[in-house]
């Protein structure tokens, strides 16, 4: 009986043990004890100063709303003929002209607190609510 190629792979196959099979890969994330040892870096660490205004605390984001909802009120309400129009756009201006410094949500304090210039934000507002205003007038 001669011997060939494939009869003799038969018999080594005999020979040898039984291969083992692999276990399954894991699918999800890794146990924590993994994942804790991992050298992460946040986008925070590559670009500290072009912070969104996401990540002020939440006491700098409620006077960024604040700010933003009186200049609002200036550039939109300054033409208003209703009485609550009106009186709405009245205070947020008094508001703004006030130089009180005392109460936490004075124009004074938001302005500081959010880095701002009062006085520079003031004339810039007051500016831009009297062109809107007279722009209005012209139509």
């Amino acid at each position: 009986m001669a011997w060939n190629g494939t009869q003799a792979a038969l018999a080594m196959a005999r020979e040898l043990p039984a291969a083992t099979p692999k276990p399954p890969k894991r699918r999800g994330r890794p146990p924590i004890h993994l994942s804790a040892s991992l050298n992460l870096v946040m986008p925070e660490q590559y670009y500290p100063e072009f912070r969104g205004e996401g990540c002020l605390p939440g006491e700098k984001r409620l006077m960024l709303a604040v700010l933003h909802d009186a200049i609002d009120i200036l550039l939109k309400h300054g033409d208003r003929r209703d009485v609550s129009g009106r009186r709405l756009y009245v205070e947020t201006a008094d508001w703004i002209r006030s130089e009180d410094a005392e109460s936490t949500f004075s124009f004074v304090n938001v302005c500081e607190t959010l880095g701002l210039d009062p006085s520079c934000v003031r004339g810039g507002v007051m500016r831009c609510s009297a062109r809107a205003h007279a722009r209005l007038l012209r139509r």
